[in-house]
């Protein structure tokens, strides 16, 4: 897998990938809910094309895995000098028995699960290899039938100055 780093602004590449993905959230009635406190002149150093093949797969986890009619929040901070980005959704969760083996290659929570969710189980661990190569990290906190919430956090690698981004 190669990678090709950029310093991109991550508004920019926030934006894209929902814009990219709100079609997919639509055929499933879900509404996506972008919060972002930080500075819009952030920037992280990224592969972008690969930023957004991980964004994408939490965002469209988050859909399918969400009740029909529902929500999924985006939400990004600040801490230290990192950025954290969460893909938040408020459907099945992830049982206990499955959360220690999440981001193995080709793992599902059942069987049933991939018929009915459509989907061959290494969207997380190619998305855990690529944040870290990207030197980030990914992680998730979630409660069964209550929903998941995914993250990932990178370093923050600039900030441009007002001036540029008023262009």
């Amino acid at each position: 897998m190669q990678f090709h780093f950029d310093t991109l602004p991550l508004a920019y590449l926030i934006d894209s990938t929902l814009q990219s993905n709100e079609g997919y959230a639509q055929s499933f009635d879900i509404e996506i809910c972008y919060e972002s406190p930080v500075d819009n002149t952030i920037q992280v150093r990224v592969d972008a094309q690969r930023f957004v093949q991980v964004l994408s797969n939490l965002l469209s986890n988050a859909i399918k895995f969400s009740r029909p009619h529902g929500q999924v929040d985006v939400r990004v901070s600040m801490i230290d000098e990192q950025v954290r980005v969460e893909v938040q959704d408020y459907g099945i969760g992830i049982s206990e028995e499955f959360k220690s083996s999440i981001f193995q290659k080709f793992t599902q929570e059942d069987a049933k699960a991939a018929r009915k969710y459509a989907g061959t189980g290494l969207g997380l661990s190619l998305s855990k290899t690529m944040i870290e190569k990207m030197g980030g990290q990914i992680g998730f906190i979630s409660t069964e039938n209550l929903g998941s919430c995914f993250y990932i956090t990178l370093p923050v690698a600039a900030t441009l100055s007002p001036s540029l981004t008023a262009a």
